[in-house]
């Protein structure tokens, strides 16, 4: 089963349900799903190609779970970083799974320049926080979305 299909099949049945409240954020299926697509075809305009993994240090949020779902879209690989590790642990997690796009959200934003030293293989940043990203060389989840057109083809193939 793929992860993406729960999503597929509640965007079939009820894409105006809600599928995520976060705070005061309200995301129904069809939102959710086009976020999803939009932020693939961002992945996959980072170079993102089959099996690429993608890491994940964030704390579970609605963006979270987007991305979740958005890196199986792009045919990556999803690699939820466990953030209670060290620096160096992650740093030797990202070098072993060969990590090149890391998701971060505010909380970690602070350990990036440390993990950019630890493993030159980190090409892309993405910050997942609300707002423009606090980081140098980052770039912002949301602009992603935003600028994506990429969503056209994979999400009109799903309605």
């Amino acid at each position: 089963m793929y992860l993406t299909q729960g999503l597929h099949r509640s965007l079939r049945e009820s894409p105006n349900a809600p599928a995520t409240i976060f705070g005061d954020r309200v995301r129904t299926f069809s939102d959710q799903a086009d976020r999803v697509a939009r932020f693939a075809g961002a992945l996959r305009e980072f170079g993102v190609v089959d099996g690429e993994r993608v890491g994940i240090l964030s704390h579970n949020s609605d963006k979270y779970l987007e991305a979740l779902l958005s890196v199986p879209w792009a045919n990556g690989v999803v690699n939820p970083v466990n953030y209670r590790w060290s620096p160096a642990e992650i740093i030797y997690s990202l070098k072993e799974s060969e990590t090149e796009i890391l998701l971060v959200d505010d909380t970690f934003a602070p350990v990036v320049s440390e993990l950019s030293q630890g493993y030159e293989g980190l090409r892309i940043v993405v910050y997942m926080g609300d707002g423009p990203p606090p980081l140098e060389d980052a770039v912002g989840y949301e602009d992603l979305i935003a600028k994506s057109l990429s969503h056209v083809v994979s999400f009109a193939s799903f309605l």
